[in-house]
């Protein structure tokens, strides 16, 4: 069987949706509204699976085709679709070109059936309790998500802004620039760390992450055990030159049986164009178990039409912008923001809710204009790690914008219309008279209550002609531009309190104009 084929449409694929993925997160304001965003999201499976448990919608179904496909063919999501496999085969691709000539690149694995399954029994045992942390540190989409905006989204900025640059010293006018807001460095030691392993991994042992702790491996493992097409080794054929076994990255081809592990195979093809004497091929498990003189086992296909009918019913980098500096307190202020609740973003709803959705893949995070959603280390527990709040440190959350909800691939935050979005209330804005520059400088300031959208701060008479924030909290929405703006150092004046589960606020109020315009023209 010459099948050479398969390897290239695998490659071809798979780097289609590497690139897809890559350049959402890394640039998302360039491809998030193209059909891009729904041909790299829709078919990974956890996001999938958890937007369907919240939504029951037939556009979140992506996990269903995957089950079937895998059914069909095998474990070809691991191979084509996966973006953190693919990122594998690069690192593997890389180590062959480095590795030495005579150096064998991967040996027969013995199958951990112990771990791999218990790490998808731990995981699915969490999510069923409410946590979702092992599967978000674990999901291979998340991981890659978070690799992509923590540590390769940085990069691809400076070169995309260098070039800009570089392009206008020569007097063209180059690209818009791009803007990232850094997170806090505790939160990418886990990308970084989850990086190193597995480009160490993957060099030395191939696709053993998608073997051993992959719990999306480990599912569809099992249901490829029943997969109609397989990749066998017909015993007639095989001349026993061991190319498969040493190209095998899954470690699954064990030559002293001539057989293949087809659950732990990630379907790469690999194996079949080394083989001269095209002893390993891809075909129906009943034809090609003929030609290899095994009869047909009835258990599996009771098993396999169980399993069908299982599935059947399922239904510049800092980001900066330019303007006036603004003015800083003289005097320290001491008083501490007391925030004992995080502000989860708009369309969370409820954090409770949000914390057993989210899985952390940071796209909302790359998506965010204005940078205010970043990733949290302990604000939601341990059980949160790494999910994203709002960080009124780096930005606040645009007025007009609803940009995360229509994103989130998990259903974590729910979309929401601009209307509706403008009045739901994420927290309320709480003032601290002894921190703000109007009482400990006597200095007129008022920037919360021009940031402010809806009007919910208002400036009265304190002295000396000096006026003073005052919050009104029923048209607050929680938005945190007053808290962005505010230039008190280190402890700000105003800090937004977060709502454990989001409530809804007033109709934004319109100030009266204070000067009337008489003339037809103001100036």
């Amino acid at each position: 069987m010459n099948q050479r084929w398969l390897k290239t449409i695998r490659v071809v694929v798979s780097l289609a949706f590497l690139a897809l993925t890559t350049l959402l997160f890394v640039d998302f304001d360039r491809f998030g509204e193209t059909p891009a965003t729904t041909m790299a999201i829709y078919p990974q499976v956890v996001p999938s699976l958890l937007n369907f448990t919240e939504t029951l919608a037939w556009a979140t179904t992506g996990f269903l085709l995957v089950l079937g496909i895998t059914l069909l063919f095998g474990r070809v999501y691991c191979s084509m679709i996966c973006p953190l496999g693919a990122l594998q085969d690069l690192f593997i691709r890389i180590a062959d070109k480095l590795r030495k000539p005579r150096r064998v690149k991967f040996r027969y694995q013995k199958p951990r059936p112990a771990l791999h399954y218990g790490i998808l029994a731990l995981t699915i045992a969490l999510f069923l309790s409410g946590n979702v942390l092992a599967l978000s540190l674990l999901d291979p989409f998340s991981n890659f998500g978070r690799i992509a905006s923590d540590l390769l989204r940085p990069l691809y900025v400076a070169a995309h802004n260098g070039f800009g640059q570089l392009l206008e010293s020569f007097g063209v006018y180059g690209p818009f620039p791009l803007h990232w807001k850094a997170p806090a460095l505790m939160t990418l030691i886990f990308p970084i760390l989850f990086l190193i392993g597995l480009a160490w991994l993957s060099a030395f042992k191939g696709r053993l992450f998608c073997n051993t702790l992959c719990p999306v491996g480990a599912l569809l493992g099992l249901i490829s055990r029943f997969a109609v097409f397989k990749i066998q080794i017909p015993k007639t054929a095989c001349t026993l030159c061991a190319h498969c076994s040493i190209h095998c990255k899954a470690g699954c081809i064990h030559l002293k049986t001539q057989e293949v592990d087809f659950s732990r195979c990630v379907a790469c093809f690999n194996c079949i164009p080394v083989c001269d004497a095209h002893g390993i091929g891809y075909a129906r498990t009943r034809a090609l178990g003929t030609t290899c003189e095994e009869t047909p086992n009835l258990a599996r296909r009771a098993l396999l039409r169980g399993a069908t009918v299982t599935i059947a019913g399922l239904t510049g980098l800092s980001g900066s912008s330019s303007g006036e500096a603004k003015p800083h307190n003289q005097v320290p202020s001491t008083v501490v923001n007391a925030r004992t609740c995080p502000i989860a973003p708009p369309g969370a709803g409820d954090i409770a809710r949000f914390n057993d959705l989210c899985t952390a893949c940071h796209l909302c995070v790359s998506a965010c204009p204005y940078g205010v959603l970043q990733p949290a280390l302990l604000d939601y527990g341990l059980s949160g790690l790494l999910q994203p709040h709002l960080d009124f440190t780096t930005g606040y959350c645009s007025y007009e914008c609803n940009r995360c909800g229509d994103i989130c691939p998990t259903g974590a935050i729910q979309p929401l219309t601009l209307p509706n979005k403008k009045t739901v209330q994420l927290g309320i804005a709480h003032f601290i008279r002894d921190n703000c520059i109007v009482y400990t400088d006597h200095t007129a300031c008022g920037a919360c209550d021009e940031y402010c959208p809806t009007n919910a701060i208002e400036m009265v008479p304190y002295r000396n002609g000096l006026t003073i924030p005052e919050v009104r909290k029923s048209v607050c929405i929680g938005c945190g531009a007053c808290e962005n703006a505010c230039p008190v150092r280190p402890h700000r004046a105003i800090y937004v309190e977060g709502h454990p589960v989001h409530q809804q606020a007033e109709p934004p109020q319109v100030k009266p104009l204070e000067h009337q315009i008489k003339s037809g023209f103001p100036f």
